[in-house]
């Protein structure tokens, strides 16, 4: 999956939260990096819930939005960080400290930079807030 398809479904999201809409069908970016990084914003409560409706070539995935999200963003290029270098990032990232999450792939497979903070370093793949 391109670094490109992530940017664009979360950009999708987020027009639709600008347009106002409840749900969004994000076609043609189905990848199970994408379906972690949903489940994710799921489990921290900025999407309500997500349904994967094709996972062909392409595919469909059909996202209920929350009423939390402010911003959502893929972050190219992927940095990478050390274990202990998470505080600098949130800062780059985020409006404040402890608002939002920064989505990280580790070597333990994708979390937030608070589950990784002083265990894993990793890629910094989004933010939301």
């Amino acid at each position: 999956m391109s670094k490109k398809s992530v940017a664009n479904a979360l950009a999708t999201i987020k027009n639709a939260i600008i347009g106002g809409k409840k749900e969004v069908i994000i076609k043609g970016q189905y990848s199970k990096l994408l379906v972690n990084i949903l489940e994710i914003m799921k489990r921290e409560g900025y999407l309500e819930d997500f349904k994967v409706l094709s996972s062909e070539k392409g595919g469909e995935i059909k996202v209920i939005l929350g009423d939390h999200i402010n911003e959502c963003k893929a972050i190219m290029p992927r940095f990478f960080v050390k274990k202990n270098e998470y505080l600098e990032e949130e800062k780059r990232y985020l409006p404040a400290v402890n608002t939002g999450i920064i989505i990280v792939s580790t070597s333990k497979g994708l979390m937030t930079h608070r589950e990784a903070k002083g265990k894993y370093g990793g890629a910094l793949i989004a933010y939301v807030y």
